[in-house]
C-alpha cells in the first residue's frame, strides 16, 4: 500500500513537470531511490504495477520506471560516526551495529522523465 501512495506521488509529479507541454507523453521516468528504503527490498515488478495502477488514465500511462538506488546519511551510535546508508538492512560497514538513517533528502526523487512528443 505504500508504494501505491508513492507511486502516485511520483504520477503527480510526472504531471507537475509537463504542464505546458501538450504533446508530450513520458515513456520512461527515471526515480532515485534512497539506499536504505525499504522500496529497494521490493522486486523492481511491485513498483512498476504499483505505477501503472497510479497513472492508469493519466498522461504517465504505458511509461515505464528506471530505477537507480542512491546512498543518503546515516549515524551509527556504536562508531559514533556519519556513515553512508548503502542499504536498507540498516547496517554499519564498519563495526557491523545497526545505523539510524538520515532524513535529509525526500526517499523517492524523480530524477528524469523521457517524453515521446
Amino acid at each position: 500500500m505504500h508504494e501505491f501512495h508513492l507511486m502516485t506521488q511520483v504520477v503527480k509529479a510526472v504531471e507537475d513537470g509537463l504542464r505546458g507541454e501538450a504533446q508530450a507523453r513520458p515513456v520512461l521516468v527515471r526515480l532515485k531511490i534512497q539506499a536504505a528504503s525499504h522500496l529497494l527490498t521490493q522486486d523492481p515488478s511491485v513498483l512498476q504495477t504499483a505505477f501503472d495502477l497510479a497513472a492508469k488514465g493519466t498522461r504517465a500511462e504505458g511509461a515505464k520506471l528506471n530505477i537507480t538506488p542512491i546512498s543518503g546519511e546515516a549515524w551509527c551510535p556504536r562508531c559514533k560516526t556519519e556513515v553512508a546508508a548503502r542499504g536498507a538492512d540498516g547496517v554499519c560497514a564498519s563495526c557491523g551495529g545497526p545505523v539510524v538513517t538520515g532524513q535529509a533528502a525526500p526517499e523517492v526523487m524523480v530524477h528524469e522523465v523521457v517524453v515521446e512528443e
